[in-house]
């Protein structure tokens, strides 16, 4: 990827996140295809801070499960306003992957 291409999609970008148009909207009103513009953001947002920390808040909490024992696992909470809960016995590595697509 140029420099220029990464320049122009983060001004596109930010002159979206500014107007206070959906992205849509955005990318017609500009004669841009909205899904490139939806991978580009994607895009950059992940090259931006790959390794970001993010708050975390760790809670005590016990959940029955369907068969009446304590169900294992922990409930996360992102800063987007999702929450997932997180079974025992969780995949690490598709965890991962889900959080990071719904950060874009």
């Amino acid at each position: 990827m140029s420099k220029t291409t990464e320049a122009k999609w983060r001004a596109l970008i930010a002159a979206q996140e500014k107007s206070g148009l959906a992205v849509r909207a955005f990318a017609e009103s500009r004669g841009i295809n909205a899904m490139t513009m939806y991978w580009w953001r994607c895009r950059l947002r992940r090259r931006r801070a790959p390794r970001e920390l993010v708050p975390v808040e760790v809670v005590e909490s016990t959940q029955v499960d369907a068969h009446g024992g304590n169900s294992a696992g922990f409930e996360l909470r992102m800063d987007t306003g999702v929450t997932m809960h997180v079974p025992a016995g969780f995949d690490e590595d598709e965890l991962r992957r889900l959080v990071r697509a719904l950060r874009c």
